[in-house]
């Protein structure tokens, strides 16, 4: 008789890897203090909770990254992390796939596998289209979907101020106009005025719908 054969499924990941654009530019001042204002920023617990289990680790001067089991909070984590080093932007590139090493929970190094290796080819093609978000999952009409999308997103968070993007990030939190007003020290009028101008209801809506389809 045969022996059965029971087919073994990896785990699949998404790797994130984040690159300061034009890092080169940035006067000295500039690029320590954003350094610095990243390191801080990944100690908080959500950088290394929320869906994340490797948390967020700098690794080359100017590039971080992270490994997440699950893609419902990676675009709230990006926009904190945007919000935070603005008017400094960041290439971020996510990657679907298998991890070959064990997850590293301590720091997101040493851990290699086609996640990863997405990622770093989402960074390069970012680097040469001067873009800044990519997906890869291999799902060739799927990346192309979403990375047109992108793309016209790109456009647009170009032109945005530092206060908008910490409108977005609260209201993903699921924060009130009025609270979000209160914190920001703005009016409920300029905040609404920031949600309607950038349509931050569509953007998180479609973040959203690209999150759950990644998770998939």
């Amino acid at each position: 008789m045969a022996k059965l054969t029971i087919p073994v499924y990896m785990k699949r990941y998404i790797a994130i890897i984040g690159d300061l654009e034009a890092s080169k530019e940035l006067d000295k001042a500039t690029r320590h203090k954003t350094q610095i204002v990243l390191e801080e920023l990944f100690t908080e617990k959500r950088f290394s909770s929320e869906g994340v289990v490797s948390p967020y680790t700098l690794t080359l001067g100017d590039e971080f990254q992270a490994l997440y089991e699950d893609a419902e909070n990676l675009f709230h984590h990006i926009w904190i992390v945007t919000a935070a080093i603005h008017p400094v932007k960041i290439r971020w590139a996510a990657g679907t796939g298998e991890i070959d090493t064990p997850v590293n929970k301590k720091r997101s190094l040493g851990m290699d596998g086609p996640a990863f290796h997405k990622a770093r080819n989402g960074i390069e093609i970012l680097k040469k289209e001067k873009q800044l978000f990519r997906v890869e999952t291999g799902e060739k009409l799927f990346d192309t979907l979403a990375n047109s999308s992108l793309k016209l997103l790109t456009a647009d968070l170009r032109t945005w101020k530092k206060n908008r993007f910490l409108i977005l990030e609260r209201l993903c939190s699921g924060m009130e106009v009025r609270q979000i007003a209160a914190e920001l020290r703005l009016s409920d009028v300029a905040v609404y005025k920031n949600i309607h101008a950038g349509n931050l209801d569509a953007v998180i809506e479609y973040t959203e719908g690209l999150a759950n389809l990644l998770n998939q």
